[in-house]
């Protein structure tokens, strides 16, 4: 098994698993074994296996594995480094875990251009202000972060070091809002579309982009495609895209694999207009409310409007939840670890935004909000807490 210190030889036919190291036991040798049953029964070679992000998830033995080639990985790889513009005078920040799709890419990228690699995680934790001195101590040059984390360098009200030339921004929506507020502060974000199953992004704002303060198009890199089906969902084909899935199901172990004539179905609406990608949000947060069609990617974003206004330090301890209703079909929770004056306070500023259907029906308050590794909400765990 590869481990947070090895190079990943992406010449060898060995399979390699990386997996959450904090997972329980019982739960990391149930997925492990799933993968070396997987691969035997497909007969895989120079692959690896990696962990969707699990926010969906019942539970972590239920998380879905992705198989990725060794090949798939380094076209990735090539093409980011390309699109950067990358070589080996570059410093990452390294923030990513070693076993997400995202942390693994930003390895691959620096072992194929000659870059240097600085772990900028406290105690393996992310920590803004620690990563903020990294980042000028090592002068570093490229990062990739997650929009959580673009939250916490926003609300600290730090300002980019000149050196830094690269923020790629995935694993979330990153708001325009947002967006603009890191551009003032000089941080050079790229907003990016990508997930495990293309082994990191596939379309990214180019550096150009960063000669203005617009909100910039994700033009679709090199070795990817893109295309909309008759219900308005993405499909992707890649030289990056992953072999197979692989599950705990209730009926046993499962393996598969989903594309139909190479091109991968996501679950993101969106389109595609002259080689750019515009994703307008995922099936999941499309709820009715009343027989209203209701997304909720929108909601999430109002509220997000909000507390950047309010105190964009808090971003991580208020969100809205859909619950199942039984007179309207679903409405609209908050779930809040702050006091309930602030709370109510924020509430009020969200419904200013929305539509009356929209509102907030019942307030949740709780000592912790379930995230993952990248600050992702674990909604099924959030759930079941409530």
């Amino acid at each position: 098994m590869a481990t947070a210190e090895a190079k990943l030889d992406l010449s060898s036919n060995a399979n390699e698993i990386l997996l959450n190291p904090r997972w329980p036991v019982q739960d990391y040798a149930n997925l492990e074994n799933l993968a070396l049953w997987a691969q035997e029964k497909e007969n895989l070679r120079g692959h690896v296996w990696l962990a969707t992000s699990g926010s969906t998830a019942d539970s972590i033995g239920a998380t879905k594995l992705v198989a990725l080639a060794k090949h798939a990985l380094q076209a990735s790889a090539e093409a980011v480094n390309k699109h950067l513009q990358s070589t080996a005078e570059d410093v990452w920040t390294q923030v990513l875990p070693h076993y997400h799709v995202g942390g693994l890419g930003i390895e691959l990228r620096a072992q194929l251009s000659g870059a240097k690699v600085v772990s900028a995680l406290r105690n393996q934790r992310w920590d803004a202000l620690y990563f903020y001195e990294i980042l000028k101590q090592e002068k570093c040059t490229l990062s990739a972060l997650v929009p959580t984390q673009i939250y916490d360098l926003v609300g600290l009200n730090l300002q980019a070091p000149t050196h830094l030339r690269a923020v790629v921004v995935g694993g979330g929506v990153f708001e325009l809002e947002l967006y603009k507020k890191a551009r003032a502060l000089g941080w050079p974000v790229l907003p990016s579309y990508g997930m495990t199953e293309t082994a990191s992004q596939i379309a990214t704002a180019s550096l150009a982009s960063l000669q203005q303060m617009d909100y910039p198009e994700m033009p679709l890199l090199p070795h990817a495609q893109a295309r909309t089906n008759a219900e308005g969902f993405l499909q992707v084909q890649a030289t990056s895209l992953f072999s197979f899935y692989a599950q705990n199901t209730s009926e046993g172990p499962k393996v598969w694999d989903p594309k139909k004539g190479g091109w991968f179905q996501t679950e993101d609406r969106g389109e595609v207009v002259a080689g750019s990608l515009f994703v307008q949000g995922r099936s999941k947060d499309y709820i009715k409310i009343g027989g209203e069609g209701v997304n909720l990617a929108r909601l999430r974003s109002a509220l997000e409007q909000c507390l950047l206004k309010y105190d964009a330090k808090k971003m991580s301890q208020i969100v809205l939840l859909d619950m199942a209703s039984e007179r309207l079909g679903a409405e609209v929770h908050l779930v809040s670890t702050l006091p309930e004056s602030e709370t109510l306070a924020l509430q009020r500023m969200y419904e200013e935004q929305v539509l009356p259907f929209e509102k907030i029906r019942k307030i949740h308050y709780v000592k912790e909000i379930p995230r993952n590794d990248l600050g992702k909400v674990l909604w099924s765990s959030l759930r079941s807490q409530l």
